[in-house]
């Protein structure tokens, strides 16, 4: 995974939207890394416990994110609101520590669906800047909603086949929004770098 390396040359001289945006980026790429050890090197039968670390940075990162390019201080409440509740059901159930969270994280993917919705709605009258990673967003966390509504069971192995084939087209969506993240470092920022030296 290069994109951080990518947005990370740009680093401080582009917006905090993309600041932010690059700390995203850093974080998910740890996290993948210590979930691709711990499945694959280390003598551990599931990295499900590090899934409430992916999808809990995730939401925090791009709804700050979306904060700064929406401007709306509710995104805030709405977040800490959303954050209160995952805290709240692992509490209640710490055996979801080590499960794959439905509910938590198809809160949190449609919390940042509206978002980016939101986003879309505001590019309408002004421009901007992050359209391409917007439509990334917004196309990834939306299939990625209704792919694993099912949750724990895409993990149950008496369903195997249905798993591959939802885990495959997840992968497969995953892949474009890296696609478009290429793009829009492309298109808006290469340019940048290259005019500033």
């Amino acid at each position: 995974m290069f994109y951080p390396f990518l947005y990370l040359i740009g680093f401080t001289r582009n917006s905090k939207a993309y600041k932010i945006f690059t700390l995203y980026l850093i974080g998910i790429g740890i996290i993948q890394f210590l979930m691709g050890f711990v499945r694959n090197f280390l003598d551990f039968e599931t990295n499900l416990f590090l899934f409430k670390y992916y999808f809990i940075f995730q939401f925090l990162m791009l709804s700050y994110f979306y904060k700064t390019l929406l401007g709306y201080r509710w995104v805030y409440f709405m977040t800490s609101i959303a954050l209160l509740f995952f805290i709240f059901q692992y509490i209640d159930d710490p055996e979801l520590s080590a499960k794959y969270n439905p509910l938590g994280s198809a809160i949190a993917q449609i919390i940042i669906v509206i978002y980016s919705l939101l986003y879309f709605y505001r590019l309408l009258s002004a421009k901007g800047e992050f359209l391409i990673v917007n439509i990334g967003v917004f196309f990834y966390m939306l299939i990625s909603i209704l792919i694993f509504a099912a949750g724990n069971l895409v993990f149950v192995d008496e369903f195997k086949s249905v798993s591959s084939i939802m885990r495959n087209l997840n992968a497969v969506f995953y892949f474009v929004f890296q696609v478009l993240i290429l793009l829009e470092w492309g298109k808006n920022y290469y340019k940048k770098k290259n005019l500033n030296g």
